[in-house]
C-alpha cells in the first residue's frame, strides 16, 4: 500500500528538478551568448552597442531565464506525462 505514493512523489520531484535545471541551463547558455556577442562587438567594432555592451551578458541571462522557465515547465510536463501511469 505504501509503495505507490513515494514513487509518485519521486516522479514529481524529478520532474521539478529537470524543469529547474532546464531553466538554469538556458540561462547559462544565454549568458555565454551575451558574453560572446559583447566580446565580438568590442573586438571588431562592427556592432555599436553603446552603453549596453557591458550589460549584454546580464540581459541575456535574465531573458534566457524567462525563456527557460517556459521551456522548463514544458519539460517538466513531458516528464510527468511519460512517467505517470494514467
Amino acid at each position: 500500500m505504501w509503495t505507490q505514493p513515494p514513487r509518485k512523489i519521486g516522479i514529481v520531484i524529478y520532474g521539478l528538478i529537470v524543469g529547474v535545471c532546464t531553466a538554469l541551463g538556458t540561462s547559462a547558455a544565454f549568458l555565454v551568448l551575451g558574453i560572446a556577442i559583447s566580446l565580438f562587438a568590442q573586438s571588431t567594432g562592427w556592432i555599436h552597442l553603446g552603453e549596453y555592451q557591458p550589460w549584454l551578458p546580464i540581459f541575456g541571462m535574465e531573458y534566457g531565464f524567462f525563456l527557460g522557465l517556459v521551456i522548463g515547465a514544458f519539460v517538466c510536463w513531458k516528464v510527468w506525462r511519460t512517467r505517470f501511469d494514467w
